[in-house]
């Protein structure tokens, strides 16, 4: 298996990347389910209010299909919440109609890009994953897409954000089961010999590589640096932008089977991203992964390429 790290100074096309609006809209059969308007859902129930907004469940004629929090106020009305894959969401009532202009999503300063989709009555959107928590802790939200321009102030969010996973847990139904303890996290029961992922010290740096960075949305200068790897890892590497428009990340790999993934964000902290394979050029996450892979990879196209 090709290593995931940039060999050369090549063309690199590095994503951690949202998918394509277009494959992300909900379509019958696919068991995926927008949080608001969906015409799969047979029927909506409230599961329960707090700090003024209404946490609501959507069902089809067989199965939960998702929980979201709702907040409706004269200015206007937005949603935010998981459908049952799970992949969260955030929704604002608005008439447009198909994808939206690529824009910007921002929570107190943090900017990252965003595209939507408007079926005339509610736009849909895929924020990434960690913005999630930005909403849950942040103060002032803003998105803006074209005509689809809103400012939010970020009040009781945080009780919502638990309330939407408690809902999730219990699969909608209010007075369900208690949610479930925390999973353990993936790095500790990983396959061997994978453990609890120890940072790689980012002073003791090797050759530095200069690429470009790709998304489906955009293209930016970016650079990449190997790092001394620790305890039984085997690459390591951060990647960085320049001009700090995106968000620098590093990535560790085991030692003894390279396609397992972790990434940090912060430097400090890893997230497991489970198995990958690899073509040749580009790794990404295999199928069928565990389940708490499957959440730390959220709802996000992972893919990592090498290209001369």
């Amino acid at each position: 298996m090709s290593s995931i790290y940039l060999l050369r100074p090549a063309v690199v096309c590095l994503a951690v990347l949202a998918a394509p609006v277009s494959a992300q809209v909900a379509e019958p059969g696919d068991g995926l389910f927008n949080i608001a308007n969906d015409p799969e859902i047979a029927h909506e129930e409230l599961y329960g209010e707090t700090k003024g907004w209404k946490v609501y469940a959507g069902f089809t004629t067989e199965n939960f299909a998702y929980c979201a929090a709702e907040m409706a106020k004269p200015e206007m009305t937005w949603r935010f919440g998981y459908d049952a894959s799970p992949q969260w969401q955030l929704a604002v009532k608005h008439p447009f109609q198909g994808e939206t202009p690529y824009g910007s999503f921002d929570v107190d300063g943090q900017s990252s890009g965003l595209s939507g989709w408007g079926d005339g009555s509610w736009v849909i959107m895929w924020p990434n994953r960690g913005e999630y928590d930005a909403i849950a802790n942040g103060s002032l939200m803003e998105v803006h897409m074209g005509e689809v321009w809103y400012q939010m102030k970020l009040e009781g969010t945080g009780a919502a954000a638990l309330k939407v996973q408690e809902c999730v847990t219990n699969g909608g139904r209010a007075g369900g089961a208690a949610p479930a303890p925390a999973p353990t996290p993936l790095a500790l029961t990983a396959p061997a010999p994978a453990a609890v992922a120890v940072m790689p010290n980012p002073a003791f740096r090797g050759e530095s590589f200069v690429g470009n960075c790709e998304t489906p949305y955009a293209s930016y200068r970016c650079m990449a640096t190997t790092l001394q790897p620790t305890g039984h890892y085997g690459k390591a590497e951060e990647i960085t932008d320049p001009s700090g428009s995106e968000m620098g990340f590093i990535v560790q790999t085991d030692r003894a089977d390279l396609s397992q993934v972790w990434v940090s964000y912060d430097k400090v902290n890893y997230t497991y991203l489970g198995l990958w394979g690899s073509d040749g050029r580009c790794m990404a996450p295999l199928p069928d992964q565990d389940q708490q892979v499957v959440a730390n990879l959220g709802h996000d196209a992972w893919k990592l390429c090498i290209g001369g």
